[in-house]
């Protein structure tokens, strides 16, 4: 089976309110086999929400629908509903007389405009909620299924768990989500070097995101049972390992900055920053992750020359023969940082993030990255593309990465 959500609501089509119950209703889904088709959003609007429950109810097996099942007068979806079932909505007495008695259980007089939420297109059902007023109703448009949850997030959670799921039962077995994450290499670049397993026909599938220069490759794998779709995921991330190499940075919630961080701990060693460019970017990742007070010293952002040559020794004349943002200046950022916080490992960013600043020798995006190490010191020269903030945040990325594959033994890519 496939299904289609479908999200109501004007807070949610203006952008003031991030939708996220369309993600939770896909993932439980995918946990009974059916995978989600399409994910539409439509505005407090009787007829939209109509014209949107028919067309979905033709183009896939499943509809459901949160949102818009309160008292108040843009709470439309179910008229929206029954005017796809080419019906009207009558009065349920003995749900009118289950939402007076939770007003009357917690002490409080009902309003008359949730008598609404007691009505219901003839031949639907109403469903109930037992963690608010607002009833779900389970009909059927076309001869499909379809299902309106209420858009509270947490009711809506409870009403498909304890009474939606159990009708759906289990669809033909299992589907199951995975991802990967990848650093090094364009997406075009990382998809050449898997695109047979990207066949759309193939399962598990695989497809790419990127974001920042960090790519994600999402494997989706259907099974008669868990355990069936588990091996598909098993099998397909082996292979994209055996292709990639190095450039896998890390599995389903792991980040470049926990994954350096259960290197560093796992060799017990520490790690200090100097930043420039990233104004303290890279400090924020690795302290983000919980535990990092066990290998993180601590970090300088050197902004200004001064701070560099009083804070970092990096001398005067280094900086004004090859300039704040060169090679040279990131290896002495990194190995005074390293001397003054007395790390095993630390890392020197400098660059151009613009908008301005700029020359054709060095262009804005430039950024010059060095790691000082118990071995020695190396240095790496990118030019990033994209405003500010994305070279920031890629250059950021880059630093972790370049530590990553240090500690792991291998070499970082230049570009």
């Amino acid at each position: 089976m496939n299904a289609i959500i479908i999200s109501v609501g004007d807070e949610l089509t203006s952008g003031q309110t991030i939708e996220t119950n369309s993600a939770h209703l896909a993932r439980r889904l995918a946990g009974v086999g059916i995978v989600t088709s399409a994910k539409w959003t439509v505005g407090d609007d009787r007829e939209a929400i109509a014209s949107a429950i028919a067309a979905a109810a033709k183009a896939a097996d499943l509809v459901i629908v949160t949102g818009g099942l309160g008292p108040t007068a843009d709470d439309l979806t179910r008229q929206g509903l029954a005017d796809a079932m080419g019906t009207e909505l009558i009065l349920d007495a003995g749900r009118l007389a289950e939402i007076e008695d939770f007003f009357r259980r917690r002490g409080r007089t009902m309003a008359p405009a949730n008598r609404l939420q007691a009505m219901v297109p003839a031949g639907a059902e109403l469903l109930s909620n037992k963690l608010g007023t607002a009833p779900g109703i389970a009909a059927r448009v076309g001869g499909r299924p379809v299902f309106a949850l209420p858009g509270v997030p947490h009711e809506m959670e409870w009403m498909f768990d304890a009474v939606v799921a159990p009708r759906l039962g289990r669809n033909a077995g299992v589907v199951l989500y995975h991802a990967l994450h990848a650093f090094g290499q364009g997406e075009s670049d990382i998809a050449s070097l898997i695109a047979d397993l990207m066949d759309r026909s193939r399962n598990p599938s695989v497809g790419t995101t990127v974001a920042s220069g960090l790519v994600t490759l999402r494997i989706t794998s259907r099974g008669r049972s868990g355990q069936e779709a588990r091996k598909g995921i098993e099998t397909t991330v082996r292979e994209i390992r055996s292709r990639l190499g190095t450039m896998v940075v890390g599995e389903g919630e792991q980040t470049v900055a926990s994954v350096v961080g259960e290197l560093l701990r796992r060799n017990r060693q520490t790690l200090a920053v100097a930043e420039s460019c990233t104004g303290g970017m890279i400090a924020e990742m690795i302290t983000a992750v919980p535990g990092s007070s066990d290998y993180f010293l601590g970090g300088v952002v050197a902004y200004a020359d001064r701070v560099k040559t009083q804070l970092l020794s990096a001398p005067r004349e280094l900086l004004d023969s090859h300039g704040a943002v060169s090679e040279e200046a990131a290896i002495a950022m990194a190995t005074g940082c390293k001397a003054l916080l007395n790390s095993d490992w630390a890392i020197g960013v400098t660059g151009i993030a613009g908008p301005s600043g700029g020359s054709e020798e060095k262009p804005v995006g430039l950024v010059c990255i060095a790691l000082a190490g118990p071995s020695g010191t190396a240095s790496h020269r990118h030019v990033f593309p994209g405003d500010r903030s994305t070279i920031r945040l890629r250059a950021s990325l880059a630093g972790l990465n370049h530590l990553r594959l240090a500690l792991l033994g291998g070499t970082a890519p230049r570009r």
